[in-house]
């Protein structure tokens, strides 16, 4: 059953998944093309490596955003009549999309890691720089998984239960709009990304420092 479906999920995003894979592992070689040896080497390689630090996360959302919306894709075109068909539980069902983009954001964040590798592999750094591709590759895939866990809940919601959401997102903008008109230190949206992007969020892993070489 996994195997069905994480090869129906692969055949809705493979091209998505391709390019992604591709620019996982071209960006660190990108990042620090120029950069040469010299009396100048330490801050030129902290200065590239600053200038590309924001093109993983994005990468990572991208990629979560990308499978998120694979994942459902089948489903949403069906009217999830082939879910409702298959002798499995629905909970069992989820699990299993679930765990089929898991596993090809796993495929994505290894492909940053040979990249990353490829890129720092054999080249001399200056004093107390050092080269993090394995925690480069760990921070894409622990921000993937939280924005591809949201994204995931968000994408299989009904049709009706979207449109309730797009009202409430509606209502939380009109209320904050208020708020800010009224001067109040108090407001909604702001305390909702506060809440999603706090150290202790589930989007936290988006804040942190995403460098290939660092001191």
């Amino acid at each position: 059953m996994f195997r069905v479906i994480l090869a129906n999920q692969w055949r809705e995003s493979r091209i998505a998944i391709l390019f992604l894979a591709a620019t996982a592992v071209a960006i660190p070689s990108w990042s620090l093309w120029g950069t040469t040896p010299g009396p100048w080497e330490a801050w030129h390689l902290l200065n590239a490596a600053q200038q590309s630090s924001l093109a993983y996360p994005l990468l990572a959302l991208l990629a979560a955003l990308t499978l998120a919306a694979g994942a459902w894709r089948p489903d949403h075109r069906a009217r999830h009549v082939y879910a409702l068909t298959l002798p499995v539980p629905r909970s069992r069902y989820l699990l299993l999309r679930y765990a089929a983009g898991l596993l090809l954001l796993a495929c994505l964040g290894m492909a940053l890691a040979v990249g990353a590798g490829a890129a720092t592999v054999g080249r001399t750094l200056p004093r107390y720089l050092e080269a993090h591709p394995l925690l480069l590759a760990g921070r894409f895939v622990l921000a993937g998984v939280s924005a591809y866990t949201l994204l995931f809940a968000v994408s299989g919601i009904t049709a009706r239960t979207a449109r309730l959401l797009v009202a409430g997102l509606l209502l939380l903008l009109a209320v904050s709009a208020a708020a800010d008109l009224l001067g109040l230190d108090w407001n909604p949206l702001a305390r909702c990304f506060e809440a999603l992007m706090s150290p202790y969020g589930p989007l936290a892993p988006f804040r942190w420092t995403w460098m290939l070489i660092d001191v």
